[in-house]
């Protein structure tokens, strides 16, 4: 698989847990990811990698890569791993679905059921964008409730990526999980609208 747009990913331990977040370069199909600390990454056969890009979208992966120091000076990290792609999970988030922007401050719930707000700055049929204080890490899940047309939809969804903002915002970019058909289609007619405003 050749990534088009890919500038960052997330690499998981044995435990599936996420380990790092490190740059990657892609040159046609070869990928090198480059990283800090020499403990972040070990060689392996089979390691679970999520790639961020901007064209094709969240891709979950299972990769092979090969760890050595860095010796070029324009490299800034002093690690760099060469990674192959064995097999392509899944492709978790639609980037060309359309997205509407908005500014709604709403309250969540996360899967402990504890309570926070935030403010969703945009949406689509794929996923959400939204701004909080609250600490949250990739894959956490959550649910909210919104009227997008009529009916409130209970929506869930879990976390792909975290950017860290000023005055200790963060924002998280999410896609939803197990959306019903209605919700789907009110989401859908939701973003169809604010698109068609933009032009009138």
């Amino acid at each position: 698989m050749v990534l088009n747009n890919c500038t960052i990913c997330s690499v998981y331990g044995p435990d599936d847990k996420m380990i790092a977040r490190v740059r990657v370069k892609c040159t046609g199909e070869r990928i090198t990811l480059h990283f800090q600390k020499n403990d972040e990454l070990s060689d392996s056969e089979r390691i679970r990698i999520d790639f961020f890009d901007g064209q094709i979208g969240y891709i979950k992966t299972y990769c092979e890569i090969y760890v050595r120091r860095n010796y070029d000076p324009l490299i800034l990290e002093p690690w760099i791993a060469d990674c192959e792609i064995l097999e392509v999970v899944d492709i978790v988030q639609r980037q060309k679905d359309l997205r509407a922007k908005m500014e709604r401050e709403i309250t969540f719930y996360s899967s402990g059921q504890k309570e926070f707000t935030g403010v969703i700055q945009n949406i689509s049929v794929g996923g959400l964008y939204f701004v909080t204080k609250e600490q949250l890490e990739p894959d956490d899940q959550f649910e909210f409730k919104y009227t997008f047309i009529k009916k409130e939809h209970q929506v869930k969804a879990v976390i792909l990526r975290k950017q860290d903002l000023r005055g200790g915002r963060s924002g998280y970019g999410c896609q939803f999980v197990d959306l019903p058909k209605s919700t789907e289609r009110d989401i859908r007619q939701f973003v169809y609208k604010q698109q068609l405003s933009k032009v009138w």
